[in-house]
């Protein structure tokens, strides 16, 4: 009975080689699962652009607007998710209660230059959450420009509608958009040093001598009784010279004399 017992224990006991390829597989399994969590970490997002009418909105220019928002979307690059938002940029008529009027009353005040209106592409580029605005406009003939919103500055360089095919209009605002979204990322530029304090910008002014200043604050106080005094001086001598001058007798005097009775 003792050895058929100590024959099942051995047989049932794993041996070495067995315990290290079940360790090695588990090694394994956990290597794969690292290696994936890591593939999915190398997604970027793509810049953010808005289409915006500058300008009398007629029809053809809200259908090139249009037009070239698709056109944005096919490349890759994100556009504002509300419908509303973009058709009021694009100055398509909205409601009232959109929440939008004071949006469209924005882009109705852009004027037919749109370097006149940095101001105002920068607060619809924020409200549209946007990289870039892609402003759409006339000058003879239908010009596309691209505004980075974060440097509140038009890119160089218009490019003409008609003129353009697909692939020069999606690389011409694909690479400005780009640009756009790497400003966000940049460190804000170093705040100007403080001013000296009133102390050290005095540093140079000449010094006066401790004693001239004392005579200098004393003759500030004293000065009215000086002017006083003056003409006290100058009233006595006065008198006393127009006394002189006269022929009348002075006061009797009463002298005495020794011995006198």
């Amino acid at each position: 009975m003792r050895y058929l017992l100590l024959s099942v224990l051995l047989t049932a006991w794993p041996s070495p080689a067995q315990a290290q390829g079940t360790d090695a597989n588990i090694d394994a399994g956990a290597g794969a699962d690292t290696n994936t969590d890591t593939d999915t970490d190398t997604d970027t997002v793509p810049p953010k652009v808005a289409v915006v009418v500058a300008g009398d909105p007629d029809e053809t220019l809200r259908e090139t607007a249009g037009f070239i928002e698709n056109e944005a979307m096919l490349s890759g690059l994100r556009t504002p998710t509300d419908t509303a938002l973009r058709d009021a940029m694009r100055g398509e008529p909205g409601t009232d209660d959109d929440g939008l009027q004071g949006l469209r009353s924005i882009r109705r005040g852009l004027g037919v230059d749109p370097r006149k209106d940095l101001d105002s592409y920068k607060r619809m580029g924020i409200i549209a959450g946007a990289d870039a605005l892609i402003v759409v406009h006339r000058e003879g003939a239908i010009v596309l420009e691209v505004f980075d919103v974060s440097a509140a500055q038009f890119y160089e360089g218009a490019l003409k509608f008609d003129e353009s095919d697909s692939a020069q209009r999606r690389k011409f605002i694909e690479s400005r958009a780009k640009q756009a979204q790497l400003r966000w990322s940049e460190p804000p530029p170093a705040p100007p040093p403080p001013p000296p304090p009133a102390a050290a910008q005095q540093v140079n002014a000449p010094k006066q001598p401790a004693d001239e200043s004392r005579a200098k604050h004393r003759m500030k106080k004293a000065w009215p009784y000086v002017v006083a005094g003056a003409l006290l001086a100058g009233g006595v001598t006065y008198l006393i010279i127009d006394q002189r001058g006269t022929n009348d007798a002075g006061p009797p005097l009463l002298r005495f004399r020794p011995g006198a009775q």
